[in-house]
């Protein structure tokens, strides 16, 4: 027999509705309520706990990976791989407002994914670390390798002193 779940209704639109509450785990109890909208992150969390069912709008349930490519609507590939693998390891993860950073909600860090082929300026990336920095964060970056393993790397301010054209530090 199988035990009775929550249901999620991922409507045309991207939004996640939420069915009649039942059996959510107890972190999540009081944040999950029946008709609200939740976001992806949630919604994702709860099917990796195996705690919900998830559906389109017709009330097909729909497998993991169904639902993961619905997120791939909302959510980029890199940036789903590396929250995945957070979630995996019981880190509690948002999204940054650009849905482009993952956001370690406990440890106070902010993660930028990468695929390994990707390139990113150096001053794309100084202004990255400056700014996560002056906000007060850690600043990591995600890489994900061809088999979609994970290393990450943290990243601290470095400053360049400026060279004369005759050989001293000016």
């Amino acid at each position: 027999m199988s035990k009775v779940k929550t249901r999620l209704r991922i409507l045309s639109d991207g939004r996640i509705v939420v069915g009649p509450v039942v059996n959510v785990p107890k972190d999540l109890q009081g944040v999950v309520k029946e008709g609200a909208n939740i976001d992806p992150l949630t919604a994702l969390r709860l099917v990796l706990a195996n705690a919900v069912i998830v559906e389109d709008e017709s009330g097909r349930e729909l497998g993991l990976v169904e639902f993961i490519e619905k997120l791939q609507r909302e959510i980029d590939n890199t940036v789903l791989l590396v929250v995945m693998d957070l979630l995996k390891k019981g880190k509690k993860v948002m999204l940054s407002p650009s849905k482009k950073e993952v956001v370690l909600v406990n440890e106070k860090a902010i993660i930028k994914p990468l695929n390994e082929y990707e390139d990113i300026e150096a001053r794309e990336l100084y202004s990255m670390v400056d700014n996560v920095l002056k906000q007060g964060y850690r600043f990591l970056i995600a890489v994900i390798d061809m088999h979609g393993d994970v290393t990450y790397y943290e990243v601290t301010k470095m400053s360049f002193q400026k060279i004369n054209r005759g050989g001293g530090i000016a």
